[in-house]
């Protein structure tokens, strides 16, 4: 399962939120969105969901224009977990989760034991298989995030968007959630405002008053230039001893 998005626009009173945006994430990859707040990564990530048509080009999914497509048709493909979703609702976290699997089903095929399994499965995932039957509104934040990361691995994507999914919890589930994304074999795309983290992405689209500023590796995205251009700050690289791995400190400009 292929996604691209074709010279996306997106303007809001007036104003270019997106402009000429364009870039492909295939079957395993990683893409790593990052850019400073108000760059317009979550709109990015809104119009690669269908949730908003773009004013300006297009959005394919697998070569076909995703705005031909139907709504639950593009659910049984791709999955988003936003910054916030909540509810007032007494639901328990396994109910939550198990909101997933809605695209899959209708009159002629309900609940199963398969749904069931995909349920159980999502959960164990992001470590919440011991709160299943604890209410929502219980949650702590970073446990709320976890279970929206169940809620969209259950709906069984190819394609997974991720707007901040760090954000609140702490380092570990932090470590294990990113660990998760990069394991799962499916095209990714992912919001994050951690460049450290966003080194272990396949490829990273910067972003910066909603244009697109560079595309590639991390390793060539992150450079000095572009990083006191873009985000302010000057960067050295250092070498991680354990595993080798390039980490990145920064220092005011």
């Amino acid at each position: 399962m292929m996604l691209q998005a074709i010279d996306l626009g997106q303007s809001l009173r007036g104003r270019d939120v997106l402009d000429g945006i364009s870039l492909t994430v295939g079957p395993g990859q990683v893409l790593g969105l990052v850019g400073p707040n108000g760059s317009g990564k979550s709109t990015l990530l809104r119009l690669l969901a269908g949730l908003v048509r773009p004013d300006r080009g297009r959005v394919l999914l697998d070569g076909q224009p995703m705005a031909a497509m139907p709504q639950r048709g593009i659910a049984r493909r791709m999955a988003l977990v936003a910054q916030s979703a909540e509810t007032s609702d007494r639901i328990s976290v396994r109910d939550a989760v198990a909101l997933g699997r809605t695209p899959w089903l209708d009159a002629f095929r309900p609940w199963s034991a398969r749904d069931d399994a995909h349920v159980d499965r999502a959960l164990r995932r992001v470590d919440l298989g011991h709160l299943a039957d604890r209410d929502w509104s219980t949650l702590s934040g970073g446990e709320r995030q976890r279970a929206h990361i169940a809620r969209a691995l259950a709906q069984d994507p190819q394609i997974l968007l991720l707007d901040e999914p760090t954000n609140h919890l702490d380092i570990r589930h932090q470590l294990s959630i990113l660990e998760l994304v990069a394991g799962l074999g499916i095209a990714v795309v992912i919001a994050l405002h951690d460049l450290n983290h966003a080194m272990h992405c396949d490829r990273l689209a910067v972003l910066q008053d909603g244009q697109l500023q560079a595309l590639g590796s991390p390793e060539k995205v992150l450079d000095p230039a572009l990083l006191a251009r873009v985000f302010g700050v000057r960067a050295s690289a250092l070498i991680d001893p354990h595993d080798g791995s390039r980490v990145l400190r920064f220092h005011p400009c």
